[in-house]
């Protein structure tokens, strides 16, 4: 039953006059793609994925060639952890498996068992074994040779696409943003740079 007295306290916001943005000046870009140049991306995609065709059983292993494998590892004479690996794939040349390992299965062929020696990695779960050599025997299960990828509707779908006319429509559309906004930030730092022109001639309290 007793009055109550508080103090209340308002942020309003100043009033800044500024010049209009209507007369500022930019170029905007359109993108006009060629035909070719879906064409053109299209061709590294498929020689980025190649497709491999069985090799008869005499033909040696040469680099670009995959090789699959059926191997059995041990260091010191002894068996470890993930020593053994079954159908294992290896193109030859990428060196993505052990430093070393691809060039020693150059030149084998169908059939054949190479003994592989390679440097277990600093990044090998075992840590005990790190930098330490391994001895792998290999028992080679097929040699395949890359062949040129069909660019075709069925390789088409395999990216996703309805066919070859929908994945050109598609890489079209994706080309044409790269450029679009690379230019959009072109256009953005011009109108930057014309608001930088811009004096207020006086900042309110």
């Amino acid at each position: 039953d007793k009055d109550l007295e508080y103090i209340l306290s308002v942020t309003e916001l100043p009033k800044v006059d500024t010049k209009s943005i209507s007369d500022i000046k930019f170029d905007q870009y359109i993108v006009k793609i060629d035909s070719s140049e879906a064409d053109k991306r299209i061709k590294e995609i498929a020689k980025n994925q190649p497709n491999f065709k069985e090799t008869s059983a005499d033909t040696k292993a040469k680099e670009g060639d995959l090789v699959v494998l059926d191997y059995n590892a041990t260091v010191d004479d002894k068996a470890f952890k993930g020593s053994d690996g079954k159908n294992t794939q290896l193109t030859l040349g990428k060196d993505l498996f052990l430093k070393g390992f691809d060039k020693q299965l150059i030149g084998v062929k169908k059939g054949d068992v190479k003994i592989v020696e390679a440097i277990l990695p600093e990044n090998f779960p075992d840590k005990d074994l790190v930098n330490k050599k391994a001895k792998f025997e290999c028992k080679i299960t097929s040699v395949k040779k890359p062949e040129e990828v069909e660019i075709n509707d069925e390789f088409a779908k395999n990216l996703g696409a309805k066919d070859l006319q929908d994945l050109k429509k598609l890489i079209s559309n994706q080309i044409n943003d790269e450029y679009k906004n690379s230019l959009d930030r072109l256009t953005k730092n011009q109108i930057l740079k014309e608001l930088e022109k811009f004096k207020v001639a006086e900042i309110p309290e």
